[in-house]
């Protein structure tokens, strides 16, 4: 297996962000055993490593990361009825469309979301209503300590809004089994279309950027007198959109280097060709300090920072 392993791959060329240093060392897995042997491999020579899916939710520091980054593309479908048991490497927009092929409901507002299945359980990500973990009966996981597989249910996974337990116990996604709803296929492949079509309004094609950079807050976080300072306009299904509250501080259209603020969302940070990390951390810290300053919220950021300290 040794063979396999690249010395001083450039990260920016695995991100959609298109930022980040070289990885010390990289390899890209396609079965549970490669992966299970590329962490031995870490282990054994002193390596950190960092298991990544297709790169949609990263902030890579411009030094890049001073070990092993692991490609999962460990992917793969299999159907029982309703059940849909599905590897975590696969790219979460596969999911989805066979998920529509087979008239399974459940997944298809998530439509364009980028990254794998993985990543996406990672972060509970979601749209439209809709979160990656609605209709999870199980995961199988691997605790790298250990390198021995586990079964958790939805209940021990800890989904909460764009969260989960993987962000604290940093176990290993492998597969995830999912309960759908049988419903018309044309129906569904419609509203995924329609859904689309409102996406690329916002991520238009090509368009180097890891997707929203915080994460909206969620009001009953919030005391009685932060609520105070919320304007009633600004929540919106019991959150506060982050971008409402950028755009309140001026965040649109902010520029720094090849960073910049998209000028219809203030939650958009785009690398608009030669973008590095140290600009992009820095903007976001600005106007991470300016919402803290005006309404006394802390923004978190939804996106992985890898190799930066925390905003």
């Amino acid at each position: 297996m040794d063979e396999n392993f690249e010395k001083n791959t450039t990260l920016s060329d695995l991100t959609t962000l298109k930022i980040g240093g070289p990885a010390k060392e990289f390899i890209v897995v396609k079965t549970e055993q490669e992966l299970i042997d590329a962490i031995k491999y870490a282990k054994e020579n002193n390596l950190n490593f960092l298991v990544i899916g297709s790169g949609s939710n990263l902030l890579v520091s411009d030094e890049g990361f001073n070990g092993l980054i692991i490609k999962n593309e460990v992917s793969g479908i299999e159907q029982n009825d309703q059940t849909l048991v599905v590897k975590s490497g696969t790219i979460l927009q596969d999911l989805l469309d066979f998920a529509n092929e087979k008239g399974l409901a459940g997944l298809q507002k998530m439509t364009g979301i980028p990254g794998t299945l993985g990543g996406a359980i990672f972060g509970n990500a979601g749209a439209y209503g809709q979160t990656i973990s609605d209709h999870i009966i199980q995961l199988t996981c691997l605790n790298p300590q250990t390198l021995k597989s586990i079964t958790l249910n939805k209940e021990s996974s800890e989904f909460n809004y764009r969260d989960s337990i993987f962000k604290k116990n940093h176990f290993i996604i492998l597969e995830v089994t999912f309960k759908l709803a049988q419903n018309d296929s044309h129906n569904l492949a419609k509203e995924s279309q329609e859904i689309l079509e409102k996406r690329l309004v916002k991520y238009p094609k090509d368009i180097n950027c890891p997707g929203s950079f915080f994460k909206n807050i969620v009001v009953e976080s919030l005391s009685k007198e932060i609520l105070q300072k919320i304007p009633p306009e600004k929540i919106v299904f019991g959150k506060i959109p982050a971008g409402a509250l950028l755009e309140d501080v001026g965040a649109k259209g902010q520029k720094l280097g090849d960073i910049e603020i998209a000028t219809y969302h203030a939650n958009l940070f785009i690398n608009k060709g030669d973008g590095k990390a140290a600009d992009f951390y820095e903007l976001a810290k600005t106007y991470y300090q300016k919402v803290k300053a005006k309404f006394g919220i802390s923004l978190e950021p939804e996106v992985q920072l890898i190799n930066l300290p925390p905003i």
